[in-house]
């Protein structure tokens, strides 16, 4: 019986990983729509504007939006606690540390949009301003990288 309990933990702390992931995932993807929305406002774009390029079908819906940007959020949030648990997996970075990988994963992120948007992918996300756009993947990252450093540091 006490041979199958290291294969249980092993498995739920994978599991754990990636719920935490999902869940520290949206937390980072609500502060960098709250970002997108003040600065949409800031720049005459208007929040509804804004949420509708998150609507990958046909952009005009701002709850769709919003529902789409978290939804790729916490997926994003679950690759990277995934990663950084196989990765990072008994290192000891300090919270700093995650906190600059969260960043460096948000601006490859934010580099990825960038690629796709210049292959014609996700027209109606390029509408929004490139800097804005950096911005918010930056705050996505680092948001990110503080929870699940948070996480790890407990």
């Amino acid at each position: 019986m006490s041979n199958s309990q290291p294969l249980i933990r092993a498995r739920s702390s994978i599991g754990d990983a990636a719920v935490d992931g999902l869940l520290n995932g949206v937390m980072a993807g609500v502060v960098m729509a709250i970002y997108l929305m003040i600065s949409g406002v800031l720049t005459g774009t208007g929040v509804a504007a804004t949420l509708n390029a998150f609507d990958l079908g046909q952009g005009t819906s701002p709850v769709r939006g919003v529902l789409i940007h978290l939804a790729v959020a916490a997926i994003y949030g679950m690759v990277f606690s995934l990663l950084y648990r196989l990765i990072g997996r008994g290192r000891s970075i300090g919270r700093g540390g995650n906190v600059l990988i969260g960043l460096a994963y948000g601006l490859l992120l934010w580099l990825i949009t960038q690629i796709t948007f210049a292959a014609g992918i996700n027209v109606a996300l390029s509408s929004l301003p490139a800097t804005h756009f950096a911005v918010a993947h930056a705050l996505f990252g680092l948001v990110l990288g503080w929870l699940i450093g948070r996480k790890q540091m407990q």
